[in-house]
């Protein structure tokens, strides 16, 4: 009997440790078959007509962007802090406003006595009329009421007009901002005597945002208003339409300037004085053989893609690059537009390995074997 479970024993012993070893020997099964069957993708090539195209360095500027002035003489009672986000209308700087105002008092006490001049004149001038008809009174004299009648109501205008002036002065001591933005610098402050030229503060629109760009002039009859441009930035790429040009030049710069409406989705992705790059078409278009830049296999060596043929084998095809367009890349190598080549998995092919093709949820498949 106790050796009977002394056998029993070893037994379970012996399966409890066997177990294991036969897992592992179904897993390694299974990976052998994995590495032997393995899934990639492929698609068509592509013949389009392209452009030749140059890099070009541009620069993001706010579209509104502004020194201001206040127009008058006068000294600084208050000036807003820079950093500051302002909208439009809101008031950055604000000049003394005593002297202005004693000129406003002035100005209308010298209009009320004009126009208490111009009164009497009024009345002696209707005297004269009523005179005139009983004889009493000459035409000279009448013609010399008249005149100065209009000579007083001439002066009080330029006496209101004069105080319009004072009034716009007395609004220019604030000074508002055109538009909503940053303060960006606060170039004068409290206390000091300005002239009306001298500018305050500098304001920016950060949200309203273009690309400038200088490119070489001889390229300038290559685009025109509303061209899209490939526009290159550390986050990937997208596209962004010629709003306007200035195709002349200095001698010593000749270089054309183009402004690039930047997308209203990609506003938030830049900063003013952020330098992006963009592709500048450089000749007319020809067709180009274009691939997946998922397709391409970068080696010391060079740049190759695996093609496909008619008796499913995968061929290495050496091929130089040309532009990008998108998720798409020129190439210049034994391609054309009936080929097909591998866009996931290449990187595991060898060259002449056979695969088998298949369809899986309406996508062209392989299988490498």
């Amino acid at each position: 009997m106790k050796s009977f479970i002394h056998a029993s024993l070893y037994l379970s012993l012996s399966i409890s440790l066997l177990a294991p070893y036969s897992v592992l020997a179904e897993e390694k099964n299974a990976e052998e078959a994995e590495e032997k069957t393995r899934l990639i993708s492929v698609v068509q090539v592509e013949n389009r007509a392209l452009s030749p195209k140059i890099m070009v360095i541009g620069s993001v500027y706010s579209r509104s962007n502004s020194e201001l002035t206040a127009g008058i003489d006068g000294k600084l009672e208050w000036v807003q802090e820079a950093g500051t986000r302002i909208i439009a209308g809101e008031v950055v700087a604000r000049l003394e406003k005593t002297r202005l105002s004693l000129q406003k008092e002035q100005q209308e006490a010298q209009i009320e006595y004009e126009r208490v001049g111009l009164t009497r004149l009024n009345r002696e001038l209707q005297r004269l009329e009523k005179l005139i008809t009983s004889k009493n009174a000459s035409e000279t004299e009448l013609d010399k009421a008249r005149s100065d009648r209009d000579l007083a109501g001439a002066n009080l205008k330029l006496e209101q007009i004069k105080l319009k002036m004072i009034m716009d002065d007395l609004r220019r001591t604030e000074v508002k901002a055109p538009f909503s933005g940053i303060i960006t610098e606060r170039k004068h402050q409290a206390g000091e005597d300005i002239s009306r030229l001298v500018s305050i503060v500098s304001i920016t629109d950060p949200d309203n945002l273009e690309i400038r760009l200088h490119a070489p002039l001889k390229h300038s009859r290559r685009v025109k208003i509303g061209d899209e441009l490939n526009v290159y930035h550390s986050e990937g790429e997208f596209h962004a339409t010629i709003r306007s040009l200035i195709p002349v030049s200095d001698i010593r710069s000749q270089t054309f300037e183009a402004r690039i409406d930047l997308p209203i989705e990609m506003q938030d992705a830049f900063s003013v004085g952020e330098l992006i790059s963009l592709a500048l078409p450089i000749a007319p278009k020809q067709l180009t053989t274009l691939v997946p830049r998922d397709a391409i296999i970068l080696r010391s060596t060079g740049a190759y893609v695996f093609k496909i043929n008619a008796d499913n084998t995968a061929v290495k095809i050496p091929v130089e690059l040309g532009d990008g367009e998108g998720e798409w890349i020129a190439v210049n190598g034994k391609l054309t537009d009936n080929d097909t080549v591998v866009i996931r998995g290449a990187e595991t092919l060898q060259d002449g390995q056979q695969v088998k093709l298949q369809a899986l949820a309406g996508t062209k498949i392989a299988t490498a074997t």
